[in-house]
């Protein structure tokens, strides 16, 4: 699987959030805008320090954190059962789009998050054996702590590791509630997390502030568009099949199951269904992202191993099978599709708005782009000319990939005007790089199916003189899918 994902990393562009992820690896803090840190830091790691530019350099914690995965999901499958449970939960796992691209393959704060969480998951099952054969195993608690901790530092919404802990004890060993090793545990997480609340204290809360913003339920409606792509979106990306076994899993009455193992089956749904439950009442008013509930459905795929061990073995080897292929012809054809599709999805053919809604795009002509970019900062660094040093972003996206792909080879940057609801974490970033000065002159350089007319007259307001756009074609398989629209602006005149 790792030399599979290794492939797919090689064969396309870094999407929206990876390079924007990147970025925060330029300078490591103890938070980001949108995140906490450990993303960054992985990028760093595996990037030897960001001396080695490339796609799969970026996204090579990703596969090894996913390949850790498995070893993981192997584990807690044995332990629940025997190994052949825990072969079938690994194959499942391998399976499932959310697992092995989204967070195994791409690199986002997810790819961290899920060696933590399903570790976590793994030491809270143990805990459990610990309890039932009456020990109280205070190693384990501490090592849980820990992982709880490290997920903290890649997404914040591990803290629903701590509510299974107390659902745990609340449930099933209220008795724990006096154990001081639960303390200890909790105390634990909280310092592995205090650097990102005490660099949200210095920043005003921003993080917290935006998020909020997304998941806030008052003032608005119910949103039926948003719950259904929820929904949807936790389908698809979890795998349709798995997905299916999942829920035959949890809906199953648990024949033949010993105390014990009952037990862990309720341990795992502490681990998943209060995440899921939250977002889908969000989903309910305001727009989430299915991918936000893939450590839930990734918790409950040793249950989905625990029932095909029930089933006959040509019964089990016809799902996983399916499940399999399902996996290997999505993935191909998306390959293809991005990469060899002739021209654009899109129904906009205007070249100002060419390519605009086609999603693949976000993933195809950014090494094109990086070398237009490379070629107008040549041509205009000419002898006698004015020197151009920055250019204008006006979003985080298409902001970082212009950064990765064609900022990086020459002496440019990317300098932010805009809302901070826009720019993200482009608005710290640009304290430490060169501002505008009256009289500079500038680019604004975006791929056309980002292009909106609104924006540029915001920028346009800064500059005495905006040239009408150069267009350089992108094309993908000898069909233009998109234009690179490159606006000169001249005579900054110090507004922003």
């Amino acid at each position: 699987m790792a030399i599979i994902k290794i492939a797919v990393a090689t064969s396309i562009n870094l999407g929206n959030d990876e390079v924007y992820y990147w970025t925060y690896a330029l300078k490591l803090q103890w938070n980001y805008f949108d995140h906490p840190p450990l993303v960054a830091w992985l990028i760093r790691a595996s990037t030897l320090n960001l001396s080695q530019h490339y796609e799969l350099t970026v996204r090579l914690g990703a596969i090894i954190s996913s390949s850790i995965c498995t070893l993981i999901i192997f584990r807690i499958g044995t332990l629940l059962n025997n190994q052949r449970v825990g072969w079938y939960a690994t194959l499942l796992y391998s399976s499932s789009f959310y697992c092995s691209i989204i967070a195994g393959t791409f690199i986002l704060p997810d790819s961290p998050q899920m060696v933590f969480w399903l570790w976590a998951v793994y030491l809270l099952l143990k805990i459990n054996r610990s309890i039932a054969a009456g020990e109280k195993n205070l190693r384990d608690w501490c090592w849980f702590s820990i992982m709880v901790g490290l997920a903290l530092l890649c997404k914040v919404h591990s803290v629903f590791l701590l509510l299974a802990m107390a659902l745990l004890i609340l449930f099933k060993h209220p008795r724990l509630m006096r154990y001081i090793g639960i303390y200890i545990a909790i105390f634990i997480a909280c310092i592995f997390f205090l650097p990102v609340l005490l660099w949200n204290f210095h920043h005003g809360f921003i993080t917290y502030s935006y998020h909020s913003e997304r998941v806030n339920i008052f003032h608005t409606g119910i949103n039926v568009l948003s719950f259904l792509r929820e929904i949807c979106g936790e389908f698809f990306y979890n795998n349709p099949i798995n997905f299916a076994l999942v829920w035959i899993a949890v809906l199953s009455p648990g024949y033949n199951q010993n105390r014990l193992q009952q037990q862990e089956k309720q341990i795992l749904l502490f681990c998943a269904l209060p995440l899921m439950l939250t977002l889908i009442a969000l989903s309910l008013f305001r727009d989430t992202l299915p991918h936000w509930s893939g450590p839930a459905y990734a918790s409950l795929i040793p249950l989905a191993a625990l029932k095909l061990e029930q089933w006959s073995k040509a019964r089990t080897r016809l799902w996983i099978g399916i499940s399999a292929s399902c996996f290997f012809i999505v993935i191909t054809l998306g390959l293809l599709v991005i990469n060899y599709y002739p021209g654009t999805f899109s129904a906009n053919k205007d070249n100002l708005s060419f390519g605009k809604g086609d999603p693949t795009l976000d993933l195809y002509g950014w090494k094109e782009t990086g070398k237009v970019i490379d070629s107008v900062y040549r041509n205009e660094n000419q002898a006698g000319k004015k020197r151009i040093k920055t250019l204008v972003i006006t979003k985080w996206f298409p902001a970082a990939h212009l950064d990765f792909y064609g900022c990086h080879n020459n002496q440019l940057e990317t300098y932010g005007m805009g809302d901070t609801s826009d720019l993200h974490q482009y608005i710290f970033s640009n304290q430490l790089k060169h501002k505008p000065s009256y009289g500079d002159d500038t680019f604004y350089i975006l791929p056309s199916d980002l292009f909106d007319e609104a924006v540029l007259e915001k920028i346009k307001n800064s500059y005495a003189h905006c040239y009408p756009p150069i267009t350089v074609p992108i094309y993908r398989n000898g069909a233009i899918c998109k234009y690179i629209l490159i606006f000169r602006l001249e005579n900054y005149q110090g507004k922003l």
